[in-house]
């Protein structure tokens, strides 16, 4: 080999490395941390395509960001054509883990997140605003599935005509209920561990009936005996972690919010807590004791209906 051919093989090399790199760009935006502003970030890898492309939002779950899971999804899915956006709400906030204390970083923090990075993405020029979808993971999972809801959407000051054209939570919470919920109209795809134990499957099943009867596009599969987080790698259990999957707190006709099994009222009409409302509440349905792990079958079918969902309604095929 020549010197000359030598140099110009590492040179191909050298720019093909940076045109590598060139592919992951991390964006920062403001959220809240329990009323307090805070830069959450996200990781966006993009596709090799001309611009403007549309855009997953991946939320994860309360064990936090990883490649195995976040990583791999964001993979198959750059591969496709689109960016993949993967939102790390935990290492800005100085947490780990939500699995032993979910207060960590509060269910309307994380569901803000998500929609924080939706206005970031609609203001970048090299996304197509009208085809950005979102996924998430259990946590991630639930503020995928409130990202749909207008009033969430509005807390959070996204602008009109922003909106999220897709929304597939993967085995979400379902235990903040609206009654009469306004969606924004975009589909939603849940799926679902039969054997979820973690969350539980029954609150989603009759939410969903509720989102439909008032109007949204959803859709909900049920994948049998799949546990919680199907779509892992390993098995875990954690006999400390909070379980939730009892607790589902209605908003009724009067405003007012209360746990659906006691009764008990959390807000009152007048939109304001009721002092040890939420407290009296948790006495009586959250429990400790998590665990879930993978099923080769879910796993694989629920990748390929979210590349599906992902063809159908980012892509227009």
């Amino acid at each position: 080999m020549s010197r000359r051919t030598g140099a110009a093989i590492l040179a191909a090399l050298l720019a093909a490395g940076t045109a590598q790199a060139q592919q992951r760009e991390t964006i920062a935006f403001e959220s809240r941390q329990k009323g307090q502003p805070v830069q959450v970030t996200a990781e966006i890898h993009w596709p090799a395509a001309p611009g403007p492309v549309p855009a997953l939002v991946i939320h994860h779950g309360s064990a936090g960001v990883s490649d195995g899971r976040e990583g791999r999804f964001a993979r198959e899915i750059v591969a496709m054509g689109v960016a993949a956006v993967v939102i790390d709400s935990f290492t800005p906030r100085g947490v780990a883990t939500t699995v032993q204390d979910q207060s960590a970083v509060t269910g309307q923090d994380f569901n803000r997140d998500a929609l924080m990075a939706l206005k970031a993405l609609g203001a970048d020029g090299r996304i197509d605003r009208t085809r950005i979808g979102i996924t998430g993971f259990s946590k991630g999972g639930t503020s995928a599935l409130m990202a749909a809801h207008e009033q969430q959407v509005a807390a959070a000051g996204v602008p009109d005509g922003l909106r999220y054209a897709l929304h597939v939570p993967f085995y979400p919470a379902c235990n903040t209920q609206y009654d009469r919920p306004r969606t924004t109209g975009a589909p939603i795809y849940m799926l679902l561990g039969g054997a979820d134990s973690y969350v539980g499957v029954e609150p989603c099943q009759t939410y969903s009936e509720a989102l439909r009867a008032a109007g949204a596009r959803i859709e909900v599969t049920v994948f049998p005996n799949a546990p919680h987080g199907f779509d892992g790698g390993r098995p875990y259990s954690d006999p400390r972690g909070e379980n939730y999957a009892k607790c589902v707190f209605q908003q009724q006709a009067d405003r007012s919010w209360v746990e659906r099994a006691s009764g008990v009222a959390i807000i009152g009409t007048d939109g304001r807590p009721i002092q040890g409302g939420l407290a009296q509440a948790y006495a009586g349905c959250r429990t400790l004791g998590v665990s879930g792990g993978p099923n080769e079958a879910a796993a694989k079918q629920s990748m390929e209906d979210l590349k599906r969902y992902v063809r159908q309604h980012l892509q227009g095929g």
